[in-house]
């Protein structure tokens, strides 16, 4: 099994770059760019390839509806595939890190840890997940 990161410009290999910074590289996870010179062909075939070479994949893309997206859902007719959207480096790192990727058999499974992952990732500073620290109701001085 495979992630495929993917999005608009040089997001998948600005993913890339900073997980290769923070942790080196990540096996079985590939990145896509859908660059500004590429039509919907060409990133269909650049997935096309991948997916000849391992069938089995999670999409995570930058956004939902954008054209990687959508290209990516293309191939569940042929390909089993799970697509997500929402990608963040710090749930590619938990996952990615965390997994076996190219022993792990149920995309859907690895697709919904990403989700699981993103959703627990993302805070606000000074905000607990269930309620707001107002320093002035503290004891003390």
């Amino acid at each position: 099994m495979q992630i495929i990161v993917t999005g608009h410009g040089n997001f998948g290999t600005g993913i890339e770059s900073t997980v290769k910074l923070l942790a080196g590289s990540i096996p079985n996870v590939r990145y896509i760019d859908f660059s500004a010179n590429m039509n919907e062909q060409e990133l269909a075939n650049k997935f096309e390839e991948l997916l000849q070479v391992d069938p089995k994949a999670v999409f995570f893309c930058d956004l939902t509806g954008g054209t990687p997206y959508k290209q990516a859902v293309y191939k569940k007719e042929k390909y089993e595939v799970a697509v997500i959207a929402g990608c963040n480096v710090g749930s590619l790192l938990e996952v990615g890190l965390q997994n076996n990727l190219k022993d792990a058999t149920d995309v859907h499974g690895i697709a919904q840890s990403l989700v699981e992952a993103a959703k627990n990732g993302i805070q606000e500073f000074g905000v607990r997940k269930t309620q707001i620290i107002d320093e002035s109701e503290e004891d003390g001085i």
